[in-house]
């Protein structure tokens, strides 16, 4: 690794080491040189965030492998555990056993207790209970005397105690554990899942281990009232805070920097050492005119402090402030989203800290309507007492929409890559084969879809239901796996291109078609994403999947695909790849 990108590999490390896997992924994929470090990382990455078929295949097609260290021949153990775990009940223990395989050669190669004492676990969840105790006594063995007792020597004992039935030893290992170097965020989510998992098989039945000093720290997500400069009520509420967030076990918040509130929130959680990712809901200029400034002079310079030092910077749209609160909403929408997504990906809780007077809201935006909002998603909130404060409000006079109404939309777009070159005579097969087959996907959802339209081989739709538009999306995918291109006539890797956007869209009656439609700057976002979609796959913004995140988490997953340059110079984007989940 040359001089200019180490600090981009150590950043990568940094990352990876949080639980921050969106970044680590992000900084490994960043420079087109080959580096093995940085290819492992982004194999890492990808299994961190849940997809293991393309951690797999980069494992393969990057040969981490060829790295030759412990680390990276367990890599692939480690992705086919994640598979084992993901695959329907009927095939999980097949999947353990597979992994099981994978780690025992690497300890066969390499003699070492990390890849015993997975290999013990993977034999445990297989049903292969004398072959996980034999590799948890090597393990154990292995870990008692390595050179180095650091978390990973501690942890590996403690779990080798578990397996061997020794419940009161393991959890007196993992206290131990947690106080040795090497005990990152990541670590600790790593063992937890690990020990959940062993716990609720009958591998370990009967055996009591306290996993509190493991347990994943949780993941906020803010919002709270903007003030004005005032010392005293700031040193208040940032008192109340840090309580709130020692008592919370937080590592990171997400959320925006409105003046009062927002900003004590982001400067406490860095006073800390925390992480603070900033949410942007539209605008900069628009936001700080309406949402910082009117708190005093002394607020801009706060935020732009908190920004630079931010972990990272959500952009939920980019379109100016127009005086509708479905922006704002969609900016709050947007920060719980992620705020569950880093959650989901460290195996902890995602709690909301609002900085709240106590009283409801009639509208869609505000404290009270983002309480209200988080709680009707089965999310808990935690109030630090926000009566008294010397609120201010904004003074920002927007251009108006005209009085046009707005609304939050499902913006979906698609496309047949291929269908360009289509002969003419082989169209009317075309036409019957792939849009009767959508036509089909869609026709349980009509009563949900509010705009519709077809031209050639695309399709363009709105709906306000993220769940059915989610279901939308995953079955017009469905529907085209089944295609036989080449039997129409479509060249090799025809296919057809699906992508979905979530914003605030003004609806209106179409002037030419008499119809509902829908138009506006996030329609046109919509319409970038689609070009640069692989055919077969369904591309979705980061807005749409913070959307799905907090509305249907339980039956679809979003696996990040990386920051793309969107079609015809339309900026980069935080795009991911929607799934239905296993079962479901």
């Amino acid at each position: 690794m040359s001089d200019e990108t180490s600090p981009l590999l150590a950043a990568a490390r940094a990352a990876l080491a949080r639980g921050d896997v969106f970044t680590a992924y992000d900084l490994a994929t960043e420079t087109a040189t080959a580096d093995s470090e940085l290819a492992y990382i982004e194999v890492r990455a990808l299994a961190g965030m849940g997809d293991w078929q393309s951690a797999l295949r980069r494992y393969e097609e990057a040969r981490v492998g060829e790295r030759g260290d412990t680390d990276s021949l367990a890599l692939r153990g480690r992705i086919l555990k994640d598979a084992a775990f993901a695959a329907p009940p009927d095939q999980r223990a097949a999947r353990f056993s597979e992994a099981a395989t994978a780690y025992a050669a690497v300890h066969a190669a390499m003699g070492d207790y990390y890849s015993a004492i997975n290999a013990a676990a993977m034999a445990a969840l297989a049903g292969a209970q004398a072959e996980a105790r034999r590799f948890a006594e090597i393990a154990l063995a292995g870990a008692q005397h390595a050179p180095e007792q650091d978390y990973w020597a501690r942890a590996t004992c403690a779990e080798a105690l578990l397996l061997l039935g020794r419940g009161a030893e393991a959890s007196a290992a993992l206290v131990d554990a947690t106080g040795r170097p090497g005990a990152s965020v990541a670590g600790r989510a790593s063992t937890f899942r690990q020990f959940t998992a062993l716990l609720a098989s009958p591998a370990c039945a009967g055996t009591a281990v306290s996993l509190e000093p493991i347990r994943p720290l949780r993941t906020a997500v803010h919002t709270g009232h903007m003030f004005r400069e005032d010392a005293a009520a700031e040193e208040r509420v940032r008192r109340a805070l840090t309580e709130v967030f020692a008592a919370e076990r937080i590592e990171a918040t997400f959320g925006p920097l409105a003046c009062g509130a927002d900003i004590v929130v982001a400067e406490t959680c860095l006073a800390l050492g925390l992480e603070f990712h900033a949410v942007v809901p539209f605008d900069e200029e628009d936001f700080l005119a309406l949402s910082v400034r009117p708190g005093g002079p002394g607020w801009e310079a706060r935020y732009r402090r908190c920004l630079a030092a931010a972990a990272s910077t959500h952009r939920a749209s980019a379109m100016r402030y127009i005086g509708d609160d479905t922006q704002i909403a969609f900016g709050s929408e947007v920060a719980m989203g992620l705020a569950r997504l880093r959650a989901a990906q460290l195996g902890g809780e995602a709690v909301q800290i609002a900085v709240w007077d106590g009283v409801t809201s009639g509208g869609i935006a505000g404290s009270g309507a983002d309480v209200a909002r988080w709680r009707s998603a089965g999310g808990r909130t935690v109030v630090v007492d926000g009566a008294d404060l010397p609120r201010a409000r904004g003074a920002f006079a927007p251009p108006t929409g005209g009085g046009a109404a707005r609304a939050l939309q499902v913006i979906v777009f698609t496309d047949y890559k291929g269908f360009s070159r289509l002969p003419e005579p082989v169209m009317p097969q075309f036409w019957t084969e792939v849009m009767g087959r959508c036509a089909s996907a869609l026709a349980g959802y009509r009563a949900q879809i509010q705009c519709l339209n077809t031209w050639g081989d695309a399709l363009y739709l709105a709906l306000g239901d993220v769940r059915a538009a989610a279901d939308i999306l995953c079955a017009l995918r469905d529907a085209m796996a089944g295609i036989d291109a080449g039997a129409i006539g479509l060249p090799p890797g025809s296919g057809m291109r699906i992508a979905a956007h979530y914003g605030s869209v003004y609806a209106v009656e179409d002037l030419v078609t008499g119809m509902p439609n829908y138009y506006g700057t996030e329609v046109s976002r919509a319409a970038r994403v689609e070009p640069i979609t692989p055919p077969g796959q369904v591309y979705v913004t980061e807005p749409m999947a913070a959307a799905v995140e907090m509305t249907c988490s339980d039956a679809f997953a979003c696996r990040y695909v990386g920051r793309l340059a969107l079609a015809k110079d339309f900026g980069v984007e935080r795009i991911y790849r929607l799934e239905r989940k296993v079962g479901k």
